[in-house]
């Protein structure tokens, strides 16, 4: 993809050379040879300043292509610093709103989503991945595709002082309460 960059900025050196030469020492190296009588045919003062104005305009519209595929390379994928504050984001994230337990006690889809948002922008966040360290631990490694390191994201729950989700019956009477939880994350580099 940087090859691609790469072409674009070339080209638009090119395009930027080719403005600032004399139009009109170009025709006559390049265009001239084509007419029988080539005084006749030359283009006037007029065209060839609007030639030079297309000319600077096409190496502007390359600047700008060649720095939106820098861009895209950017956002397609993590550097080390970025998933080290999305992940330190997304463990602030969690410990803000008391959040309902995980049917199967893992947290690891939840994480993924709140390091995939706190991260937008930053890295693609189909790249992050979040394994549980232990079936009965709450250690979390949050790693990216493209990034050598890994960070360890700690989570403890206590039940939430705000109350619990209340379910209505199929009755119609009757009510379930199910438990919300806060949680507390911590983060540390290297894996759990």
């Amino acid at each position: 993809m940087t090859g691609v960059a790469v072409f674009f900025f070339l080209v638009a050196a090119l395009f930027i050379a080719l403005g600032v030469v004399d139009q009109r020492k170009l025709y006559w190296r390049f265009a001239a040879w084509r007419y029988r009588n080539p005084e006749a045919n030359e283009p006037s003062d007029r065209a060839f300043a609007w030639q030079r104005g297309v000319l600077f305009v096409a190496a502007g519209v390359m600047a700008f292509q060649g720095c939106s595929v820098v861009r895209a390379v950017d956002k397609g994928s993590w550097s080390r610093d970025e998933l080290r504050q999305a992940v330190e984001q997304a463990a602030s994230d969690l410990e803000e709103e008391p959040h309902l337990d995980d049917a199967y006690g893992d947290y690891a889809d939840l994480i993924e989503s709140k390091v995939g948002d706190a991260g937008d922008g930053s890295g693609p966040s189909y790249a992050v991945e979040v394994e549980a360290s232990g079936e009965e631990s709450n250690d979390y490694t949050v790693s990216a595709d493209g990034v050598d390191g890994v960070f360890c994201m700690r989570i403890s729950q206590t039940e939430s002082d705000q109350g619990a989700l209340i379910v209505p019956g199929g009755d119609g009477r009757s009510t379930t309460s199910v438990p919300e939880y806060d949680l507390k994350a911590t983060v540390d580099e290297g894996g759990c």
